[in-house]
């Protein structure tokens, strides 16, 4: 079952079993999967790694709306539940320690400690599993 089929699925469940907040931001999950499909015309399949771009979208958009919430002294209750649930749908991440030693792994393989190709390499064998912004920093600390 696709990323995409298990979304569809659980927001049919939300649905019947009245869970508003699942259902509500799954329903904009799902929207933005439909726009992709059209741009891309693919027909109605959305691949896995669109999907995860899709969630981190909207877990970056919940995180912003939280800081506001935050600053203003507002209740973030619904929005820190809708944010586990999109975090529901993600893999899991390396750690730092886990991050650092795929790359130290991949700078011996290939003799290398430029960013773009030990970058490359996560990418192609490890995507989504690391965080970008880290695995940057650990490379230029090489």
């Amino acid at each position: 079952m696709t990323l995409h089929e298990k979304i569809k699925a659980d927001y049919l469940n939300a649905r019947k079993s009245n869970d508003n907040s699942k259902k509500n931001i799954l329903t904009m999950v799902l929207s933005d999967a439909l726009k992709l499909t059209k741009e891309k015309n693919h027909g109605d399949t959305v691949s896995d790694d669109d999907m995860t771009k899709i969630i981190k979208s909207w877990i970056k958009k919940t995180d912003q709306s939280i800081e506001i919430l935050t600053a203003n002294k507002k209740d973030i209750s619904e929005l820190s539940a809708e944010k586990d649930i999109l975090l529901s749908y993600l893999p899991k991440t390396w750690s730092f320690e886990e991050t650092k030693s795929y790359i130290e792994k991949i700078s011996k393989e290939k003799n290398t400690k430029e960013i773009g190709q030990i970058m490359k390499e996560l990418k192609i064998n490890y995507n989504g599993l690391f965080d970008n912004k880290i695995a940057s920093e650990i490379i230029k600390s090489l």
